[in-house]
C-alpha cells in the first residue's frame, strides 16, 4: 500500500500525526479510532473490529465491549451489535 499524507507542521497536531502513522504501520491495532477536531470539542469515532464490517459504532457499545465482564468474550476488541452475536 502506498499512502501520501500532507502535513502542515504549523497547524497539525504532532501527537495525532504520530498516532496516525503508528496505526498505519501497526497491523495488530485492536481498536480502530478516528479523532475529529472542531472548534468546540474533540469527537472520537469508533469502528467495528471485524475486518468484513468496519461499521461505525456508538460509545456505549464500545464501553460494553471493553467492560471487564466481557474481557474473555471480546479479548479487548470492539464490535458492532451485529458482530457481537457471533462472539457468544
Amino acid at each position: 500500500m502506498r499512502l501520501m499524507i500532507k502535513v502542515d507542521t504549523e497547524k497539525d497536531n504532532a501527537e495525532e500525526l504520530t498516532a496516525l502513522i503508528n496505526h498505519l504501520f501497526t497491523k495488530n491495532n485492536p481498536v480502530v479510532q478516528t479523532q475529529l477536531n472542531n472548534d468546540k470539542e474533540t469527537i472520537k469515532k469508533y469502528y467495528c473490529n471485524n475486518p468484513e464490517c468496519k461499521k461505525e459504532i456508538e460509545k456505549s457499545v464500545v464501553a460494553f465491549c471493553l467492560h471487564p465482564d466481557n474481557k474473555d468474550r471480546f479479548k479487548g476488541k470492539v464490535y458492532c451489535r451485529e458482530c457481537q452475536e457471533g462472539k457468544q
